[in-house]
């Protein structure tokens, strides 16, 4: 089973570089910029470079400066965020929101990740109090709003450009007394399942025609098959984004190794393997068995062996030629 072995540990060395270039990109102030103009209602009328100098601690730089993204506040539960940072809001200029970026680059099916997703934007809610960031004692309007952006990369087909949210809402069930939305309204959680965006489904002509969309943003920075001068171009003139020589390196490198090319080859390699290990594992047992069978006597020809186990056809060249009977 050694070559299932290397290829588990070729695919997760792949996985490892994906999950790691993707977090890189996702740190230019460019690209969250467009991020949140997109998915933050707070954000849509701001032009990226208005949205760039909000994000704190406001810097030169074109990468963000994250917070600590370490959270051990619980004994036993320690949580490491992707990408964390201070958003100065749009529309209160005396107030922040918290904007959380996680990227999954494949989407655990142990459990559901909209549970995960909530367990995280309420750790990060319970962790401002009595944090400089946050709030101090019971002082509970201070709270900062939560914005909680999940790209889930490597999805089952059917969530292929599905964009969820998860809001608090109030139900009035009796009476007239109703609070302001702001008040309760302080989470908002993003779930995003881009799309492979293949170069043969539409030209560039026709993207640039049509309107802004999340989706097709983040497909062409992670799941497109395109050329990296055609990305460049759509991201200039559609999405305004302006890289930077270091970030056109960055991306450039993320189209190189092309994840479209690599989930078609995780997906047919992962199959082939099982299916070659299946075949490997139930060759050695019958191997086994039919040895066992000769060596006690209890049949005199192989071929016998082979009705007996009832082995298909097509095993049957393999099995002779693993005895030495060709």
């Amino acid at each position: 089973m050694s070559h299932l072995s290397e290829l588990g540990t070729v695919l997760e060395m792949v996985k490892h570089y994906f999950d790691s270039q993707s977090k890189i990109i996702l740190s230019f102030k460019s690209v969250q910029a467009a991020l949140l103009q997109q998915c933050l209602d707070e954000c849509k009328h701001l032009s990226l470079h208005e949205i760039a100098s909000l994000i704190q601690p406001s810097s030169s730089h074109s990468k963000i400066i994250t917070l600590n993204p370490e959270d051990l506040r619980m004994p036993g539960a320690r949580i490491i965020y992707d990408l964390l940072y201070v958003l100065q809001h749009p529309l209160h200029p005396d107030r922040s929101i918290l904007i959380h970026i996680e990227a999954q680059g494949e989407e655990s099916y142990k459990y559901h990740l909209p549970r995960r997703n909530l367990y995280y934007a309420y750790r990060l809610i319970a962790g401002q109090q009595n944090h400089s960031l946050g709030f101090q004692n019971e002082s509970y309007n201070d709270i900062l709003d939560v914005r909680s952006l999940w790209i889930c990369l490597r999805h089952a087909k059917k969530k292929d450009n599905c964009w969820l949210e998860y809001t608090t809402e109030e139900k009035l069930r009796k009476g007239n007394f109703r609070f302001d939305t702001a008040v309760y309204g302080i989470s908002k959680i993003h779930l995003l399942y881009p799309g492979i965006q293949s170069k043969e489904e539409k030209n560039v002509d026709e993207i640039l025609k049509e309107p802004k969309d999340v989706m097709e943003l983040l497909s062409l920075l992670f799941l497109s098959d395109r050329e990296f001068e055609q990305i460049l171009l759509i991201l200039e003139k559609k999405y305004d984004i302006l890289l930077t020589k270091e970030e056109k390196k960055e991306v450039e490198e993320m189209c190189t190794f092309g994840q479209g090319a690599f989930l078609a080859w995780k997906d047919y390699g992962l199959e082939k393997g099982r299916k070659e290990g299946i075949e490997k594992g139930k060759l050695d047992n019958l191997i086994e068995n039919i040895s066992a069978l000769l060596e006690s006597g209890t049949i005199s020809d192989i071929q016998q062996a082979f009705s007996i186990l009832h082995v298909k056809k097509e095993l049957q060249p393999k099995i002779l030629k693993r005895l030495n009977h060709n």
